[in-house]
């Protein structure tokens, strides 16, 4: 789900958790939030195991969630490849970043735990011709 951050973003998350915490509620989906920081639309690509690719344009200060619904009683998903085309020219650089879920009670940003959330940004030093994907302290 792509979200805008805002106003918007925190009235969605108070009426999503209907009062429960997270640690309450039960964990459905592994997921991963990545955080468009930058001035410019993004692609990226990610697929679950051997399965097709899924390509994805998240325009400027969007997230959006990749989530894995669980189908079996040890909540496990197979393994997330996840790639960012880092030119931010007309070429493309498509980049492979590793990417680690958290298990969820949804499939949306607002309920993925701090170790599942990722920003792309600028890379340094590149006068915002390539972008990067680190870890949300």
């Amino acid at each position: 789900m792509r979200v805008w951050w805002g106003v918007p973003m925190m009235a969605a998350m108070l009426l999503a958790g209907g009062g429960m915490t997270a640690t309450a509620q039960e964990k459905t989906h592994g997921c991963a939030c990545l955080h468009n920081g930058t001035a410019a639309t993004i692609n990226f690509r990610y697929k679950w195991g051997e399965g097709q690719w899924h390509s994805v344009t998240l325009q400027p200060r969007f997230e959006d969630a990749i989530c894995w619904r669980y189908d079996n009683a040890q909540k496990s998903s197979p393994n997330l490849t996840f790639q960012l085309d880092v030119d931010m020219t007309k070429g493309s650089a498509w980049t492979t970043y590793a990417i680690s879920r958290v298990q969820t009670a949804g499939a949306q940003c607002s309920v993925v735990g701090k170790g599942g959330h990722y920003d792309i940004s600028y890379r340094p030093n590149s006068n915002n011709g390539f972008i990067q994907v680190t870890h949300r302290p």
